[in-house]
């Protein structure tokens, strides 16, 4: 779904809300749909999406859609870039951000100011961030721009499909397995690189259905995919494939130091002499008849018969 269709149910949502006339059939589907998608933070930031729907959940008496919005919102807040400083409250009840005793030394790497939470809060529609994880208890964010593309991709590849019940956050699932991946290369070259595109391949892979379904239901740990060979991430359909191939590469390969059964009454297609040898291999399913391999004594030459 393009940007232009994201600001359209954003503002079928609004007009509800500010009519005063939530149609909740209307607004669930509307929620169900932004579920669907694979919100980024410069959408958020562009269309104000999560205000809306802190809206709608403040405006709807409907528990259900209420608890919709909050799961949307809660899901939205896991985007944000950069960790937020835990805030407690005065006396007066105004939240306030944790800070050192000594006012006068340098805001810490892992906080940000009041103005920058506001922002940031405006993005998902709070007004407040109390209790927000710090980096600490939270060891797979990063604000690197390289590493937080890495992690889009993954997710789109973890949701390329329908996401079956009982499924963990595909957002967070992308982020732990981008950060064992990075943890081990320790940087975000050439190998990375690699390596983040042969889990993408691996996870968008129609055919495969079974790998993505098993990272989303935690059967594959993030810590296990990003150390898994492609051998170890193809399907078992294809694994059987690549066995096949290679016992009738092992068998061809016998063969050619095999002459096999002499005969005068095959041709040879290059030399159109008759003096060839001929064997006969099992290439396909035990139904099927046999395949004949011949070659030509007098040129050397081999084919398939």
């Amino acid at each position: 779904m393009t940007e232009e269709e994201i600001v359209k149910i954003n503002r079928k949502l609004k007009k509800m809300i500010h009519k005063s006339e939530i149609d909740e059939s209307v607004a669930r589907a509307l929620l169900v749909r932004f579920q669907e998608l694979r919100i980024t933070l410069m959408i958020l930031q562009k269309t104000g999406i999560g205000k809306t729907v802190n809206e709608l959940r403040r405006a709807t008496t409907n528990e259900d859609l209420s608890t919709m919005a909050k799961s949307l919102l809660k899901q939205w807040k896991k985007l944000l870039p950069e960790p937020f400083v835990a805030t407690s409250s005065t006396k007066d009840g105004k939240s306030i951000a944790s800070t050192d005793d000594n006012n006068s030394q340098p805001q810490r790497k892992d906080s940000i100011n009041n103005t920058q939470c506001h922002e940031a809060s405006k993005m998902i529609g709070r007004k407040t961030y109390q209790s927000i994880p710090s980096v600490t208890n939270v060891p797979w964010q990063t604000v690197d721009t390289i590493r937080i593309k890495s992690r889009e991709l993954l997710a789109n590849a973890l949701t390329i499909t329908r996401i079956p019940e009982g499924s963990g956050d595909p957002v967070e699932l992308s982020a732990r397995i981008e950060d064992a991946i990075f943890k081990e290369i320790n940087d975000t070259t050439v190998k990375y690189g690699r390596r983040i595109r042969s889990r993408i391949f691996n996870l968008r892979d129609l055919k495969n259905p079974d790998l993505r379904t098993k990272v989303l239901l935690g059967s594959i740990t993030p810590q296990r995919l990003a150390v898994m060979t492609a051998d170890e991430m193809i399907s078992d359909t294809l694994k059987e494939e690549c066995a096949k191939f290679k016992e009738i590469a092992h068998r061809e390969s016998q063969l050619a130091v095999d002459e096999g059964i002499g005969s005068d009454l095959i041709q040879c297609e290059r030399c159109k002499k008759s003096n060839c040898s001929y064997s006969e291999l099992q290439t396909l399913s035990g139904d099927e008849p046999m395949t004949l391999f011949v070659l030509c004594r007098n040129c050397g030459h081999r084919w398939r018969g």
